[in-house]
């Protein structure tokens, strides 16, 4: 819909609107990030966090037309309003990221926790536990109506779970995570290691972001933590790896986290940025030459 906005207002095609919607966005999310990450974490470790994200082996997918740039801007304004207890401005913000993408299912837990602790002591408990379970469910009946309105355009109420079984993905939560969990060693008893080994990476992204998410249990930040263990649950239920790297890209917490542990690691932290701009720079290459990233 903000293509089509684009093109009616500008005269591009819809491919140049795309990349340029997805800049303006990416553009405005990082002033955001910088923002909330100075604020959480510092003026040093918050640069130091913009180029955990901007290194990401996935980040090229913030200049390509695909909704992870305005998905990042939505979420950052939906957490930012929600710590200002401007709370009907946050469940706006989070309804429409629930319209960009199913995974915003992920910011629910996280923005219920997050506006119930901007509330305080002084506020009644239970008007401020129904206030954070409404904004908790804003992305819900975002993602609710990106998915049965959609088929509802299309002429097909259905069409989004007929679409999802034509990617194998699980008919199930459970099946779903039978399929991902055993997906790894069949692939590699095919040989599948040897022949296309990028696959593993997906599992690779999978053990870092768990291993992010219990550091920040572990320092309580419950929020955080929420958001990072259902942007990797959604994908398991699913039963498909193969678009991890990319539904996590967007949890920007996480970046906050990376630059905190390596806080006093800067060799460590030196080599994490080699080796991830090395695999941004081969999946933006393989991306733009048509060959398969997710």
């Amino acid at each position: 819909m903000l293509l089509r906005g684009a093109r009616a207002i500008l005269p591009i095609g819809g491919f140049a609107a795309g990349q340029l919607l997805s800049l303006l966005f990416f553009f405005s999310a990082g002033l955001l990030f910088a923002s909330e990450a100075r604020e959480r974490i510092g003026e040093k470790e918050g640069r130091e966090a913009l180029f955990f994200l901007l290194l990401y082996p996935t980040a090229f997918f913030f200049a390509a037309a695909y909704s992870e740039s305005l998905f990042l801007l939505l979420a950052l304004l939906a957490f930012r309003f929600a710590r200002r207890r401007e709370l009907a401005a946050s469940a706006v913000f989070a309804f429409l990221a629930g319209t960009s993408r199913l995974p915003a299912l992920a910011l629910a837990v996280p923005l219920a926790i997050e506006t119930y602790r901007a509330a305080g002591t002084g506020a009644s408990r239970r008007g401020t536990s129904v206030r954070a379970a409404l904004v908790g469910a804003a992305p819900v009946a975002g993602v609710l109506l990106w998915v049965f309105g959609a088929g509802w355009l299309a002429g097909e109420p259905g069409l989004y779970f007929r679409v999802q079984e034509a990617w194998n993905r699980g008919a199930s939560p459970l099946e779903g995570v039978r399929r991902f969990f055993g997906g790894l060693p069949a692939r590699i008893a095919r040989g599948d290691a040897r022949e296309h080994p990028g696959f593993l990476l997906d599992y690779a992204h999978l053990v870092a972001f768990a291993a992010i998410g219990v550091w920040q249990a572990r320092r309580r930040l419950y929020s955080d933590a929420a958001w990072t263990a259902g942007a990797l649950l959604i994908p398991i239920a699913s039963g498909i790896a193969a678009s991890l790297p990319r539904y996590v890209l967007v949890v920007y917490p996480a970046f906050f986290a990376l630059a905190e542990i390596f806080r006093l690691r800067p060799n460590l932290r030196l080599a994490w940025w080699i080796g991830s701009a090395l695999l941004l720079l081969a999946g933006e290459a393989a991306f733009v030459h048509w060959h398969w990233v997710a």
